[in-house]
């Protein structure tokens, strides 16, 4: 049972003036949301029709699992960023030992940067506030999708992906 509008808003798609409808109009539970089906939300004025579907689909997956309180989501996102770290650091390893005569130039120092600069990133993310975790995890499973199979890609994609996942980091940030 969901204990306040503001749950409501760990479905996707659902921010804090929708959550606040879809309690008013009474569905103030996840399993109430997921028996109401797309035909039963299509009343709640400002549901996207586009994205009921996936919101019904969330909802029952919500309503089997107990929502995580901040305490277990914060420490979710340490081991998100620890997994992160690692990968990162893999990855320089890896591209060094591929492109050790190619990292003497320009390419190279760019992508020495921005390996650094996305470290220092992912080290401030996890000093920041309880109030944007949900952000930190979206923005660290971006930088994620643009890490993963780097491994043996070209130089050029390789500092392609590391800039691409630092600034995905770096906006959230901000």
């Amino acid at each position: 049972m969901v204990q306040t509008a503001t749950e409501l808003q760990q479905l996707k798609g659902v921010g804090s003036i929708l959550a606040k409808r879809l309690f008013d109009a009474g569905f103030d539970s996840f399993d109430k949301i997921a028996r109401a089906g797309t035909e039963g939300l299509k009343g709640v004025r400002g549901l996207n029709p586009r994205s009921l579907g996936a919101i019904v689909e969330q909802a029952r997956q919500l309503a089997q699992v107990k929502p995580a309180g901040h305490p277990e989501r914060t420490e979710a996102l340490k081991r998100h960023l620890g997994e992160m770290r690692e990968k990162i650091q893999t990855l320089a390893e890896t591209t060094r030992d591929r492109f050790q005569q190619n990292l003497a130039g320009k390419r190279g120092r760019k992508l020495s940067s921005d390996l650094v600069r996305i470290e220092e990133a992912l080290a401030q993310m996890a000093d920041a506030g309880r109030k944007r975790l949900k952000r930190l995890d979206k923005a660290l499973v971006k930088a994620e999708r643009r890490v993963d199979g780097l491994e043996d890609a070209s130089l050029k994609k390789v500092r392609k992906g590391v800039k691409r996942a630092r600034k995905a980091v770096l906006k959230v940030l901000k």
